[in-house]
């Protein structure tokens, strides 16, 4: 019998190459007459802003740009750009970069109508002791990396400073742009690493506890599709396919995410990204195949079937075999296309398990589909750091 759950789906995805065009029809349906637009100075300078700028003018929206997101999503630009939002008393927020500005742009609309006090008790907003006082404001997301798939999840990752740490506030989109002519311009290297973020969110998708036959489907697509076009688009960024292909599975991989959830992964590159400001992609790479030979000793089948997707042609059952031989050849992949190590980053092992107790106190740690021990905490950041 197949594993019952619910099938959901946060907002509206409208996809395809060429379709930021529609964001100003897109907005207008929601009842925005004024925006804020969040992104960065690289996504401004590479034109993005200034496209789906142009759509929003056409319908008649009014939009107030504010470029000045930084990685991570500190909070304290949370609240700057709130302040410009309220001050412009603005009805809707449009994110457009990555997966910070997106993650910055739904903590925004959340913050824009509840004051700063919503980051204060962000622990409260996440576990569900506290609701809003007032519902936060339309946010419609649009990519410009394939990889974080932010437009179909329903947390927005803000670094805390009285947490000290990175912890997620519930905020879910109203509405996804997903045009892969965006990502035209994204470096190589970060294509690779935006990539792998998007295999690491399909992978932990499968083995969290709350996963279903649905979301196993997209997650298993999504490694397929990531499998067959990372390289390719990593070697000619202007391989318009290939960049389409990445688009659309690092968003059925957030469809797949938000459904079921990520885990340890997640808790270890959030702890590591946080410690030593390391891009949250880089992170998960480095994680992946430590995660996967992990997983496999309570889900070898499915480790398995995303070995042989990952072309490591596995024929044992044991789920040793199988969780060396799926970890090797996702290890081999990142490499090949160019995603740097721990210890090609100048890391020790010391520093990366120096990251085990915001690693381990994680709740996220917790939402692996079996038991997890501090011991295993210890193994996995090892595993990750010595290959």
């Amino acid at each position: 019998m197949l594993k019952s759950g619910t099938y959901t789906q946060l907002a509206p995805i409208l996809f395809g190459n060429g379709c930021a065009g529609q964001a100003g029809e897109a907005v207008g349906n929601l009842g925005c007459k004024k925006v804020l637009l969040v992104s960065d100075e690289g996504v401004l300078a590479a034109g993005a802003v200034e496209t789906v700028k142009k759509a929003l003018l056409g319908a008649g929206i009014q939009v107030i740009v504010w470029a000045e997101a930084q990685t991570d999503c500190p909070e304290d630009t949370v609240k700057a750009a709130a302040a410009i939002g309220r001050n412009e008393s603005v009805d809707g927020v449009v994110g457009v970069g990555g997966g910070s500005v997106l993650d910055t742009a739904k903590a925004v609309s959340a913050v824009i109508p509840n004051d700063d006090q919503v980051l204060d008790d962000i622990v409260l907003y996440l576990s569900g002791q506290k609701n809003y006082a007032n519902q936060p404001l339309p946010v419609i997301e649009i990519p410009t990396t394939a990889g974080t798939g932010s437009e179909s999840t329903f947390v927005a990752v803000v670094t805390s400073e009285k947490l000290d740490c990175k912890i997620g506030l519930p905020v879910p989109p109203a509405y996804g742009i997903v045009d892969s002519e965006l990502t035209k311009t994204v470096p190589s290297y970060i294509t690779a690493f935006t990539g792998m973020d998007a295999l690491s969110h399909a992978n932990e998708s499968l083995t969290e506890q709350t996963n279903t036959p649905h979301s196993d489907l997209l997650a298993y697509e999504a490694i397929r599709l990531i499998k067959e076009n990372l390289p390719l688009a990593v070697e000619d960024g202007t391989d318009m396919e290939a960049r389409d292909r990445l688009a659309f599975a690092s968003n059925i991989a957030g469809i797949s995410f938000n459904e079921s959830g990520v885990h340890i992964g997640h808790s270890a590159a959030h702890a590591l990204g946080h410690l030593y400001h390391i891009p949250h992609g880089v992170c998960c790479a480095n994680m992946t195949p430590a995660i996967i030979k992990f997983a496999a000793k309570t889900y070898p089948e499915k480790m398995k079937k995303l070995g042989n997707i990952m072309g490591a042609k596995i024929t044992s059952d044991d789920p040793e075999v199988i969780g060396t031989q799926a970890a090797d050849a996702v290890r081999k992949f990142a490499a090949s296309i160019g995603v740097k190590t721990f210890k090609e980053l100048g890391l020790s092992k010391d520093q990366v398990l120096a990251a085990k107790p915001m690693f381990y106190g994680d709740p996220l740690c917790m939402a692996f589909g079996g038991e997890v021990t501090e011991q295993d905490v210890t193994d996995i950041l090892t595993d990750a750091y010595e290959g």
